[in-house]
């Protein structure tokens, strides 16, 4: 059985799974006009304005978006509207920034005053923008986050960054994984489907280097892609060998392990995929990614971030996602990062609640499953864990 594409975050019980990039796009559905799940193209960035109205029926939000162009598209073109015909007298202000100022920007904007109303964060930011108290803790009211996120995201994001009381400042919409993609056209070519796909490492790796081609010193067709992204393929190794703990790379928080046992074990198998099986080009210096997107590599090894480039700038690859191999074949709790996130960072008291009521809707069912097949991500709400779009 296929592992299915928006499955991102999988329990060990689950088997694999595939699903084609055209099937994705029909089950997109309401929001096919969009071509992407999350490209990092830029679009025209605006200032800050102040918030109109202290009145409820007058208020006008500013809400800084970071620069993801086709998510922007879905949630000014479609989200925004709905979230205005649900609440009356509450109008939003979209505005892009790039995410590389986006810290900087809020840091200034607080310090002179004009804060925006709501602003989408990266996770990195989160320590620098509650010690410098930019960002508004998101009250009980708003979200029961261990009912509704469970216990680790409600265990992990309640910080105390200035002494005070532990809050919430950022809440994650849901949690990025590594996976293995597929060029479904490729894969036809050669006589295979999906579901040919070897799931343990040993048959994959006799798999992948039989549909590798060179000419000569010239790597024409990768089995397996992945120059660019050893180190994210390390931490999966290191998963795989050592378990959740000892395969942790931080072996505290002040302590990192690269060169223990599993360590070299992982490097080892990652050199071998080079020097051994010659499954991708060291010397070549391509990336992994742009080889599989200009159609010259079978599989990829990425993070589910590159969901969205794939349908922008190689919109004419059909691909699909499956669980990256394992050594035993089986599925493994591996990988996993944060999307976090949306926040309130108004200075206005009197849009404080509008700004919280529209913070609560970009972090709800209807936003999210939108938002998350664009972003590659499983969403954070438990609620949403067994839909069909979410769940194996």
């Amino acid at each position: 059985m296929l592992q299915s594409k928006r499955n991102l975050s999988i329990p060990p019980q689950s088997p694999p799974n595939s699903l084609s990039r055209r099937q994705f796009l029909r089950l997109v559905g309401g929001t096919a006009t969009l071509a992407a799940l999350a490209a990092c193209t830029p679009p025209a960035e605006a200032p800050a304005g102040a918030a109109g109205g202290a009145e409820a029926e007058g208020i006008t939000l500013i809400a800084w978006f970071t620069d993801r162009r086709t998510i922007n598209e879905m949630t000014e073109q479609t989200a925004i509207p709905e979230f205005e015909s649900r609440n009356e007298g509450i109008k939003i202000d979209m505005q892009f920034v790039p995410e590389s100022e986006l810290q900087q920007k809020l840091l200034t904007s607080k310090a002179a005053g004009n804060a925006p109303d709501n602003s989408s964060i990266d996770e990195t930011f989160l320590d620098t923008l509650t010690k410098q108290e930019v960002l508004r803790p998101i009250p009980s009211e708003v979200i029961d986050v261990r009912e509704e996120m469970g216990q680790l995201t409600a265990d992990l994001y309640h910080i105390s960054p200035t002494g005070d009381s532990p809050e919430y400042y950022g809440l994650p919409n849901g949690v990025f994984s590594a996976a293995l993609y597929y060029n479904a056209g490729l894969l036809e070519e050669l006589g295979y489907t999906p579901d040919d796909i070897p799931n343990n490492w040993d048959d994959f790796l006799i798999w992948a280097k039989d549909v590798t081609e060179w000419d000569g010193d010239t790597l024409t067709r990768s089995g397996f892609s992945f120059y660019g992204n050893e180190g994210s393929l390390y931490s999966c190794l290191r998963h795989q060998l050592g378990g959740a703990l000892d395969g942790n790379v931080y072996e505290t928080k002040d302590k990192i392990r690269y060169g223990d046992e599993i360590g070299v074990q992982s490097w080892q198998f990652i050199m071998d995929l080079y020097n051994e099986h010659k499954l991708d080009s060291i010397n070549e210096g391509l990336v992994s990614r742009e080889r599989f997107g200009n159609g010259n590599a079978v599989t990829l090894y990425n993070w589910t971030w590159f969901n969205g480039f794939m349908d922008t700038q190689y919109s004419d690859i059909d691909w699909g996602l499956r669980l990256e191999p394992t050594f035993s074949g089986e599925p493994i709790y591996g990988n996993r990062g944060p999307d976090v996130g949306f926040t309130v960072t108004t200075q206005n008291e009197a849009n404080l609640e509008a700004a919280f009521t529209f913070y609560r809707y970009l972090l709800s069912p209807d936003y999210l499953a939108r938002y998350s097949k664009f972003r590659g991500i499983q969403p954070s709400l438990k609620a949403m864990w067994d839909e069909p779009d979410f769940s194996a």
